[in-house]
């Protein structure tokens, strides 16, 4: 099966990198990239495939309420997380995907929302 796994941050730490230098992104960027590095190659030792990519902080919003479309800049402040990025991950079950998304860095400090895709 495929699930989609959200990655999400707390809005706090988003605004944080937001207020770094380019340097101090990098550093910290630097500093992460083992544990992704680690979860990728123990992820590729099991045979699970996994599809992703990072996202932008912003976001575009398209509601259509009463047929004339609405669009809104987002994600604004009162929200509690943001969607940081994304993995498609090809699972054999939901425990085999509890499993995966434990071990995706940003657990630790954020969130991964499991989703299967309809129809797998």
């Amino acid at each position: 099966m495929r699930y989609l796994m959200l990655l999400t941050n707390p809005t706090e730490a988003v605004e944080a990198w937001e207020q770094m230098s380019p340097e101090e992104a990098q550093k910290a960027r630097d500093d992460e990239m083992p544990k992704w590095g680690s979860f990728m190659q123990w992820a590729a030792e099991r045979g699970i495939q996994l599809d992703g990519l990072e996202l932008d902080t912003g976001a575009t919003t398209v509601r259509k309420p009463n047929g004339t479309a609405v669009v809104t800049d987002g994600p604004f402040p009162e929200t509690k997380e943001v969607i940081g990025g994304y993995f498609i991950a090809h699972c054999d079950d939901l425990d085999q995907a509890i499993d995966v998304a434990s071990r995706i860095p940003v657990a630790e400090t954020g969130s991964v929302e499991i989703r299967p895709l309809v129809g797998e």
